[in-house]
């Protein structure tokens, strides 16, 4: 159901356009944050810091007291409780709206000695019990998101019920309707608990069924036969010893090759530990069996770099990118189909209709969170039978792995080569880069580069979070008659990105100023310096993922973490960085403190996603669902669940 049929006033419908809620589904997904426990206690009960409730009469005439910047702060005085309480309302400066000797009702935070710090003053009685707290965007009123939802909750008729009655039975859950309506309005706490309980089963069995209706374990192929010691041949060119971790992964995927039934592996490893080398024994034993392959790579500046490492060890490949003119394109195109050309790297290109290959045996996927199941599945098609062999940066800990990606083989590659050096990282309290300045210019000097990382891409003063933009003015500004500047994020097109970042790397531009598009990123082997500014914004495996991009040379590599977070948890968090350097032992370290939503955002969007659903609280949920999900894919006799698996795997689309 479209969101028009609620008949929302304009602007509350362009406030819901801005937070990117377009469906009914959207809406009443969009769940409170928190839930406050509204009771008028009597002042005698008050402490200082406690959030309180009171009606009273306004014993004064309101003071507006002008901040600047358009802020303004509001005085005036209630009697209450048989006290006279000094109330400071902010940016409500209209006199009339407090007007003396009238009942106003009151919830703000006390502050002591009879002042309150008013969060909602109004002529209607406050709610009392359990209220629920959405989240709000700029412009958006308290009442907003409360108002919005009741007309909302009218429709739930509109709603498809995703959960069968026999599972709803066993579990004992609510219904579809009770769970929406007190999730959004509890009752009380009890049926509070309930409804999240029945919600947090229902996305973990939406999301199992998606990706267990993904597998391409089991399926029957033709084994892929090729000879052990040429493939042995083909590794003992490098001019290292590759590390055991390799080996083995090597060994696991040459094995899932020699079986009858199709490879679905994924390859684990923090940036540089050398996975490249396990998708290229696997391309090298794919092409000794008489099958082609398909390396897909997220950007076009990453698969040039990929098929440059691919004819460096003596592979032919070929490169299929939409950047290619059309005389190019069709010789790619024409020796797939005939099989002369047996690897090709590309981009999403490889998905479109005009691509047909002779013999696909084997497609592999780098950083393969940042593809679409639908364009993953369509690459699939287009070989009988092809092994699947995907590779990430963002280690996730086995436990959690299957549950992610359904029935998958799982390969480590936990050791770093010898001779790479760990990033060294700082934590640097405050906001400003002044206290690393110097060494990063001194680093410049020396010929290397520099990342600046930011959470944002414009700057919110409101929430207090640097934006790439004015960051980049600002040091064009201090920097620029010495140094090129650059600035990348995810506003700019594709190709804007790509010229960024061949720049970059050819050492046109000494600082780049970005987002975190860089997480997933090409090797500069001179940018060995980054700062990223409110560190404490980021999850730690993300900050790991990036720290990673500037230990791709022989030379130690330094990461500022800049926060001036006064929040003891998060400051401890980023202190452990500074010791912490393995991946999956971040990933676990992460994953106790914040949940699943730092690897859950490496998660295609399109799939259900988790927002009441904890890994770390919720075990036997997500065991239940495992087991559910493949009960109701095989019965698949609840039409309503199939639908709604159906239409999140298509609409997952390609990710740049």
């Amino acid at each position: 159901m479209e969101l028009t049929e609620l008949k929302l006033t304009a602007r509350r419908f362009g406030l819901l356009q801005k937070m990117g809620i377009t469906t009914l589904e959207q809406l009443l997904k969009t769940y409170p944050f928190r839930y406050e426990s509204h009771e008028q206690l009597p002042f005698d009960q008050w402490q200082k810091g406690d959030t309180v409730g009171f009606a009273g009469l306004i014993a004064s005439r309101p003071a507006v007291i002008r901040l600047g910047k358009n802020r303004t702060m509001t005085r005036f005085t209630v009697i209450s409780w048989n006290q006279e309480l000094q109330v400071t309302v902010f940016n409500r400066p209209w006199l009339n709206a407090f007007p003396f000797g009238e009942t106003i009702h009151i919830r703000g935070t006390y502050n002591g000695e009879g002042k309150v710090t008013a969060m909602q003053a109004q002529k209607k009685p406050l709610e009392e019990g359990l209220v629920p707290v959405y989240s709000m965007t700029k412009g958006m009123k308290p009442a907003d998101m409360p108002a919005i939802l009741d007309k909302a909750l009218e429709h739930l008729d509109q709603l498809p019920d995703l959960v069968p009655p026999d599972l709803r039975r066993r579990y004992r859950l609510l219904d579809k309707d009770t769970s929406y309506r007190w999730i959004h309005r509890p009752p009380d706490e009890k049926r509070l608990h309930l409804a999240i309980r029945t919600l947090k089963y229902e996305e973990f069995l939406c999301f199992q069924c998606a990706v267990q209706s993904e597998s391409a374990l089991g399926q029957r192929k033709t084994p892929r036969m090729f000879d052990q010691a040429l493939a042995e041949a083909f590794l003992d060119q490098f001019p290292y010893d590759l590390t055991a971790d390799q080996r083995q992964a090597i060994e696991d995927v040459w094995s899932d090759q020699r079986r009858d039934t199709t490879m679905y592996r994924l390859v684990q490893g923090d940036v540089g530990s050398g996975k490249t080398v396990v998708a290229m024994a696997a391309i090298r034993a794919c092409e000794l069996s008489g099958a082609q392959s398909a390396l897909m790579a997220p950007t076009e500046i990453l698969a040039r770099q990929h098929l440059k490492t691919l004819q460096s060890a003596g592979i032919e490949a070929k490169l299929l990118v939409s950047s290619l003119s059309r005389k190019e394109k069709q010789e790619v195109l024409e020796g797939l189909k005939t099989g002369t050309v047996s690897v090709v790297v590309g981009t999403h290109s490889l998905f479109q209709d005009p691509v047909e290959f002779a013999d696909l045996g084997l497609v592999v996927a780098d950083e393969q969170q940042r593809f679409g199941v639908s364009q993953r599945r369509q690459l699939l098609e287009k070989g009988k039978g092809a092994d699947f062999l995907m590779m990430s940066a963002t280690p996730i800990p086995r436990t959690y792995a299957h549950f992610l990606y359904g029935d998958i083989a799982l390969s480590a590659v936990k050791t770093m080569p010898a001779g790479r050096k760990p990033v060294e990282t700082r934590y640097v309290r405050g906001q400003s880069m002044k206290p690393v300045l110097k060494d990063v210019l001194q680093g410049l000097k020396e010929g290397r580069q520099c990342y600046v990382v930011a959470p944002a891409i414009d700057e919110n003063l409101e929430l207090d979070i640097k934006g790439v933009t004015s960051l980049y003015e600002g040091m064009v500004k201090v920097l620029g008659k010495d140094w090129t500047i650059g600035l990348l994020h995810g506003r700019m097109s594709a190709a804007e990105k790509e010229e960024v970042m061949t720049r970059f790397k050819a050492g046109d531009i000494h600082i780049l100023v970005s987002t975190t598009v860089i997480e997933v990123g090409i090797d500069v082997a001179k940018a060995t310096m980054m700062v990223i500014y409110d560190a404490h914004r980021f999850g730690l495996s993300t900050i790991h993922q990036l720290r990673g991009r500037c230990a791709r040379g022989p030379v130690q590599g330094t990461c500022w973490l800049l926060s001036a977070t006064k929040d003891m948890a998060a400051v401890e968090r980023l202190q452990k960085l500074q010791e912490l350097r393995d991946g999956f032992a971040i990933s676990e370290y992460d994953l106790q403190l914040r949940g699943p939503g730092d690897l859950l955002g490496t998660r295609q969007s399109g799939l259900p996603a988790f927002v009441l659903g904890d890994f770390e609280k919720d075990p036997a949920i997500m065991e239940a669902a495992v087991q559910d999900a493949a009960a109701m894919l095989a019965r698949r006799d609840w039409p309503p669940l199939m639908e709604y698996v159906r239409q999140a795997r298509d609409s997952v689309r390609y990710i740049d």
